[in-house]
This record gives C-alpha cells, sequence and structure tokens, in this order.
C-alpha cells in the first residue's frame, strides 16, 4: 500500500497531517485499488492563514553558497482543507493507494492556471493545469481573484461606508454581466477534458466571512474600528453571488461535457466562527502576517474540512466503483482542534495607524487579498476621520507700551547766545524728521506720545491718536495764530511772546522762558 501526497515534486506522508480519524469509503480487503487526485486553485484552496510552519519550503543558495530553507510564496501548507479530508480518507483505505498532487498557488487565477510561476527564480511553478491530466479527481478552488475580491477588501478596508456603497455596483458589475459565469464553466470543462476517463470533478466556493452584524469587543480590533455592518453585508453579498455563479458553471460544465462535475458548497463552514465572533476561524487584519489577513486560521482550515470531506468521499467512493470497488456512505464530521477560549474582558483595542480616507483616495496602501493574494506589502491602514478642532483666537491685550522718558534738549538762548545752530542748514541739527505734531499731518515723532493733548484735531498718525493733554495752560499766550482753546500748558510761562508770525502751537518746551524771542524768520515747520 502506497499512500503519499506529491506536492509541486516533492512526496509527504498525508497521514502525519492528522491523527487516526473516523471511517470514510472503504475497498475490499485484497481488492488494490488506485486513486489519483490533483488539487488546484487560489489561496482558500492552498491552505493561506494557516500556521507558517506547515507551508511548504524551497532550499535556496545564499550568499557564499549558504543553503537556506525559505517559505515558498505559493503558501501551500499541509494543512489544508483539501489535503486534511483527502488524508481522512486515505487512512480509512488502507488498501487503496493515493496518489495526490497538490500544486494550488496563493493568488492564482483562471488564466494563472495555464501559466508558469515565477519562472527563473527558486520558487518556479509549472502550469497547475498540467497536473490535471489523467487524473481520477480534481478538485479545483478558483475565481475569487478574477471576481475582483481583493478589489473590494481593499475597498472596505481602506474607504469609508459611503466609498463602499458608491463602489459596489461597479465591483459587482462583472458578475451580472455574464461574462464570470462563461469562463468559469470553461474552466471546469476544460480541467474535465483534460482529467482521465470517468473522472470526478470537484468544484469549490468560498466560506462566509462575516457576521450579519459585527459585535463589539471582538477579537480583531483593528478590522472591527475598519469595517462597518453595511460594508460586512456587501461583502457577504459578494461572496454568495460567486458561490452562485461556481454552481450554476459547474452544472454548465457537468451538462456540456457528459463528465461527473460537482459542487461542494462549504458556504457555511465557518458558520459561528465568522471573523468578529467569539472563537474566529478566520484572520484579521494582522500585521505580522499579513499575506494571511483575511483567511481561514487553522480552526478555520478544519471547520472546511470537514465540510469537504463528504463531497471528497463521493469522488472517491465514484472512482472505486468505476474500478469496481465499493464503500460505505460519507464520514462523520472529525473533532474540530482546541482553540483557545475568548476572554470575558477581551483588552481595549490598539490605536491603528490609517490612512486618512479623504485626503488619500488614490495613494492609500495595497491591502493584502483576503482569498489569495501572493505577495501583498504591508498596508499602512487610514487614520480615521477626525475633524479639525476649532480653536478660538486667543484674546491679547494691547502691550501697554510706556511713554519714552526724553531728556529736556538743551536749547541755546537765540538772543544772548552768540552762536545758535540753524535748523535749517546746521548739519549738528540732527533730527531732519521732526515735524510739528499739531499742524503738520506728516509729523513723524514716534516719541510724541502724551495722551493727555487735548486738541480734536490732532491725529498722531505713529502711536498716539488720542493725544488729549489738557494740562497745557500758558494765559499768556497772544499768539492770534494760534486756535487751539485747549493748549494750556501751566508750565509755559513768557507774557511777552507776541509774535504774530509765530504759529507753532506745538511748541512745548516749559522751560522756554526769554521774553525777547520774536526772530520772524524762524520758518522752519518741522521744527
Amino acid at each position: 500500500m502506497r499512500r503519499a501526497a506529491i506536492v509541486s515534486g516533492q512526496a509527504i506522508g498525508v497521514s502525519a497531517l492528522l491523527g487516526s480519524l473516523a471511517g470514510t469509503a472503504n475497498a475490499a480487503p485484497g481488492d488494490p485499488g488506485h486513486v489519483r487526485i490533483t488539487v488546484v486553485g487560489d489561496s482558500y484552496t492552498s491552505g493561506e492563514g494557516a500556521s507558517a510552519g506547515t507551508y511548504k519550503t524551497v532550499q535556496v543558495t545564499g550568499a557564499e553558497g549558504s543553503v537556506l530553507n525559505q517559505i515558498d510564496p505559493a503558501h501551500q501548507s499541509a494543512s489544508a482543507p483539501t489535503l486534511r479530508a483527502i488524508d481522512k480518507i486515505a487512512q480509512e483505505n488502507p488498501n487503496v493507494t493515493f496518489d495526490v498532487t497538490f500544486v494550488p498557488v496563493s493568488g492564482a487565477t483562471r488564466a494563472s492556471l495555464y501559466e508558469t510561476v515565477r519562472p527563473g527564480t527558486d520558487f518556479e511553478h509549472s502550469p497547475q493545469i498540467d497536473a490535471v491530466n489523467g487524473a481520477n479527481i480534481v478538485i479545483v478552488g478558483v475565481g475569487g481573484n478574477d471576481a475582483g475580491f481583493g478589489n473590494l477588501a481593499q475597498t472596505v478596508v481602506t474607504s469609508r461606508e459611503s466609498t463602499t456603497e458608491q463602489k459596489f455596483p461597479g465591483l459587482m458589475g462583472p458578475l451580472q454581466d455574464g461574462t464570470y459565469l462563461e469562463a468559469q464553466a470553461a474552466v471546469y470543462q476544460d480541467i474535465a477534458s483534460r482529467a482521465a476517463p470517468g473522472a470526478t470533478i470537484v468544484t469549490l466556493g468560498y466560506p462566509k466571512v462575516m457576521p450579519d452584524t459585527i459585535p463589539g469587543g471582538s477579537p480583531s480590533p483593528v478590522s472591527e474600528l475598519l469595517i462597518s455592518n453595511r460594508e460586512a453585508q456587501l461583502v457577504n453579498e459578494f461572496g454568495s453571488t460567486i458561490n452562485s455563479l461556481n454552481q450554476q458553471a459547474t452544472q454548465l460544465a457537468a451538462q456540456q461535457t457528459g463528465a461527473n462535475v460537482t459542487y461542494a458548497d462549504v458556504s457555511q463552514a465557518l458558520s459561528g466562527h465568522e471573523l468578529f465572533s467569539p472563537q474566529e476561524g478566520l484572520n484579521g487584519l494582522d500585521f505580522l502576517n499579513v499575506q494571511g489577513s483575511y483567511h481561514p486560521n487553522d480552526l478555520g482550515q478544519a471547520l472546511i474540512a470537514n465540510t469537504l470531506t463528504p463531497a471528497v468521499n463521493g469522488a472517491v467512493i465514484h472512482e472505486l466503483g468505476n474500478q469496481g470497488l465499493v464503500g460505505p456512505p460519507a464520514p462523520e464530521p472529525d473533532p474540530l482542534p482546541p482553540v483557545d477560549p475568548a476572554p470575558e474582558n477581551p483588552p481595549a483595542p490598539p490605536d491603528p495607524v490609517v490612512p486618512d480616507p479623504i485626503t488619500d483616495p488614490i495613494t492609500d496602501p495595497v491591502v493584502p487579498d483576503p482569498i489569495t493574494d501572493p505577495v501583498v506589502p504591508d498596508p499602512v491602514v487610514p487614520d480615521p476621520v477626525v475633524p479639525d478642532p476649532v480653536v478660538p483666537d486667543p484674546v491679547v491685550p494691547d502691550p501697554v507700551v510706556p511713554d519714552p522718558v526724553v531728556p529736556d534738549p538743551v536749547v541755546p538762548d537765540p538772543i544772548t547766545d552768540p552762536v545758535v545752530p540753524d535748523p535749517i542748514t546746521d548739519p549738528g541739527f540732527s533730527d531732519p524728521g521732526f515735524m510739528d505734531p499739531i499742524t503738520d499731518p506728516g509729523v513723524t515723532d514716534p516719541g510724541f506720545t502724551d495722551p493727555g493733548f487735548s486738541d480734536p484735531g490732532f491725529t498722531d498718525p505713529i502711536t498716539d491718536p488720542g493725544f488729549t493733554d489738557p494740562g497745557f495752560s500758558d494765559p499768556g499766550f497772544t499768539d492770534p495764530g494760534f486756535t487751539d482753546p485747549g493748549f494750556t500748558d501751566p508750565g509755559f510761562t513768557d507774557p511777552g511772546f507776541s509774535d504774530p508770525g509765530f504759529t507753532d502751537p506745538g511748541f512745548s518746551d516749559p522751560g522756554f522762558s526769554d521774553p525777547g524771542f520774536t526772530d520772524p524768520g524762524f520758518s522752519d515747520p518741522g521744527f
């Protein structure tokens, strides 16, 4: 008896995947049987999302000839649901040889089934379709990437609910115009034509991954923050549509080829263990395992295997019947692997780094394909939309600037001092910009800051619009040109000042007391 699983040219014992399990189809003792099974498809078939230690590794030659074992990015897991189901059946049929060729690639599409993957690298894979030739049973799980499930997932995770609603009809378009159904049926027909005569083709759909209502405090706080109830419903609607079309395509292929093409419904495999449930059968957004995000975890792989086993067992019974061997009905489901109970009070979710869905609608990061994206860069999760706080302008009082203390200038006596500097022509006169702060509107002396000056017509343009000095009170000032009744500086003590040509009411030095100052030539308006 030979019982082996061939994975991309490497044989591994399938009996090592699980322990002794319940009975399945049995060949009669002494009657040899030989069943060739080929598994092709995408990440939900390859086992994406399982523990990293279950993935196939490849020896890669590193620097200086060193040899390293690296995980193949195809992410072919030894605990994938199809291998679990096959191993269960193989253990209960010791007289049957099962040759299993397991070649699904995470990220596969219908077209990539016919292409060499990563050619010229250590991770090169021949076209999956080549492994179908002559197989007695073919299990095929593909279509989610062709439908654009990854695009929907990226929209849901990186956008607001309104944006998802807006884009959803466009994402559903290819599923509703007949092109998906036609292409899917064509692939099934081609696989049936390549398989051995009388072969059984088992086609797969996808499990429902979201609950109808997202509860609070789930084990996936980041996903809970990013996905709304409505978005979860749209994801389920999209997945349900794919499953319906895969089932229709299966029926069309069976009608067209006359082959035994049967649909395995795994849509309810994760029932009660969807994302956000207390015991999730699906990984949430995991920054340490980005490619496995939104794929079945170990519990989910086991749940899908239990759902899938009857369909695979039926295919084995059919093939054994072709060989004149008869087996019993489908087995009971396997016991599920233990899971850690959910905490009664789960810790508060960490604050995620989320891209702003308003300001970064185009440059949002690439989010892993929740079905089969093989190589997905770490996403930058969008920032939550937080309105800018309205901060009132601070009320800052106008600064109180004290009047500068300017010492009284030493003014030469214009009568007795033989040397009087000419304020016009004397180069020592250092304030050429001094103007009459009362009669000259262009006054520019910033030091004129007496707030007591009461002339309502005076408007100092620099520092003191309210110059209101009511203390100027010289009763002896008799200049007929002076018209300011408020000019009352008691310090001006020259009762004899009577030059009719002197019209500068801004002359305000209380120390000036020469009764003979009558120079009619003094005409500097800027003094």
